[in-house]
């Protein structure tokens, strides 16, 4: 685990969880303290020029901005301990989120469709589609290790098993919209995140966070 007074740290994103959350979920889960700062749209225009790609989220380290979600995600996790035992759990961890990416590129499109109806007929497409052949993937994985009964990897949780809580949060959303249910008939990834969500940590920022839509 991190030394908790080692650095300094500031969050930089909007009012929203979006891609962030993974972010957060990391320091409460290592109980280390930082500043969670949130841009309305409104603020967002007078500080996009002062961001590395003019893009949120950034995390200040000691004063000194890095960008990229994924990138900060990995540098917490390995400061924190959250990134395995050997480099055969790092390679696990990292095609778990990179899997994790690919399959987020059919909701971007659906994310920004503003016809109700087309929406839904996309969600449609994907969950039959596109969410099946990563869904088996993750519960693959999780079988090999304890027979699912745990942890992505080893004995105990790492950044893999959050990032796979947070996914499974935001797709359950997601085809919400559509009247689908994104877990229905997986019950070991329902436990996975059952169990994520019951750390004293996580369920005590899931009481604490403020309410978003997204």
């Amino acid at each position: 685990m991190a030394d908790k007074s080692k650095h300094s740290y500031k969050l930089l994103y909007f009012q929203s969880r979006g891609v962030a959350e993974l972010i957060r979920l990391l320091f409460k889960v290592a109980e280390v303290d930082f500043e969670d700062k949130r841009y309305s749209r409104e603020e967002w225009p007078s500080q996009k020029e002062a961001q590395p790609l003019k893009a949120l989220p950034v995390l200040e380290v000691d004063g000194k901005k890095y960008c990229l979600s994924a990138a900060i995600a990995r540098y917490l996790a390995e400061e924190f301990g959250l990134m395995g035992s050997c480099p055969l759990d790092v390679l696990r961890i990292n095609e778990i989120q990179e899997a994790v990416t690919e399959m987020f590129k059919d909701f971007f499109e659906i994310f920004y469709e503003k016809d109700k109806d087309k929406k839904v007929t996309m969600l449609q497409k994907t969950n039959k589609e596109t969410l099946p052949k990563f869904l088996d993937f993750y519960e693959k994985r999780l079988k090999e290790n304890n027979k699912g009964e745990g942890w992505v990897v080893g004995d105990k949780l790492t950044l893999a098993d959050l990032v796979l809580y947070n996914t499974f949060h935001t797709i359950t959303l997601f085809m919400s919209m559509a009247g689908l249910n994104a877990l229905e008939k997986r019950p070991l990834l329902q436990a996975h995140y059952a169990r994520v969500e019951a750390l004293p940590q996580i369920a005590a920022w899931i009481k604490a966070r403020p309410e978003t839509e997204n």
